[in-house]
């Protein structure tokens, strides 16, 4: 077992996983990020539309469980908002 570990090949391959690893881990990240600015954004736009309520607030609570595809539908969803139970409709219809 030791021997395979110090061939060339061997290392190559695990070499190859690492960079492999290390790549997937900054998708990840660079993912987390989008999620976590879109969230910020979000919070933003609705406060300042309906402006600060404890609805609101309940609502908001729910954005970080959502995936990024499902916030990027809610920024476009906002405009046609009319008060926060559209929100709360929306949200539920999720």
């Amino acid at each position: 077992d030791t021997e395979l570990k110090q061939t060339r090949f061997y290392q190559e391959i695990a070499e190859e996983e690492r960079r492999e690893g290390r790549q997937e881990g900054r998708q990840e990240g660079r993912q987390e990020g989008r999620q976590e600015e879109s969230i910020a954004l979000l919070t933003r736009l609705l406060r300042r539309k309906f402006g600060i309520q404890p609805e609101l607030e309940t609502a908001l609570k729910r954005l970080p469980g959502m995936e990024l595809t499902m916030l990027e539908n809610l920024a476009e969803e906002i405009l046609d908002f009319k008060n926060v139970s559209d929100l709360q409709n929306w949200l539920d219809s999720q």
